[in-house]
């Protein structure tokens, strides 16, 4: 196995190993993984259209509208005209799925917790770095960006 086949092989396990460990802590609250970042986006940013929410997801790559029409169907989302434009349509949590992303955010704190052991207070620039350059140019990459452009701006003191 050469080192870029060996690179792919532990980028793929651990995100495997990742949504396996996820999935099993969200098992209790109902929710899949992509599900809870779809709720979690919503309550943090939202509300947000349709391909807003498509632009911040990594679980949907882009289409997420089943994975909403599934939360609008448990009750976990809902849909209204935006004010002002009828025919934008906002996607918002209801006080259900604002409690979901609550608890999902908490439900994954151990996995977040076993990570950090495992990392043990490596420096994780240079990993930041390797990872942003595989994905210089694709999608993915202005996904990230889009997450944390919102994030920074989410975090800006008002």
């Amino acid at each position: 196995m050469d080192t870029i086949e060996e690179f792919g092989l532990l980028l793929k396990a651990l995100a495997r190993e990742t949504d396996r460990q996820i999935n099993d802590l969200l098992r209790p609250l109902g929710i899949t993984t992509g599900q809870a970042e779809a709720l979690q986006l919503v309550d943090r940013y939202g509300p947000l259209s349709l391909g807003e929410l498509g632009t911040l997801l990594i679980a949907e790559g882009g289409h997420p509208s089943r994975l909403v029409d599934r939360l609008v169907t448990t009750g976990l989302l809902r849909r209204e005209s935006a004010e002002g434009d009828r025919r934008r349509i906002e996607i918002y949590c209801t006080p259900r799925g604002r409690e979901l992303a609550v608890a999902a955010a908490k439900a994954k704190e151990p996995f977040r917790a076993w990570v950090r052991d495992q990392l043990g207070g490596r420096d994780l620039s240079p990993t930041f770095a390797l990872l942003e350059a595989c994905l210089d140019g694709t999608r993915m990459s202005e996904t990230v960006r889009r997450r944390r452009t919102r994030t920074l701006a989410a975090e800006a003191p008002g």
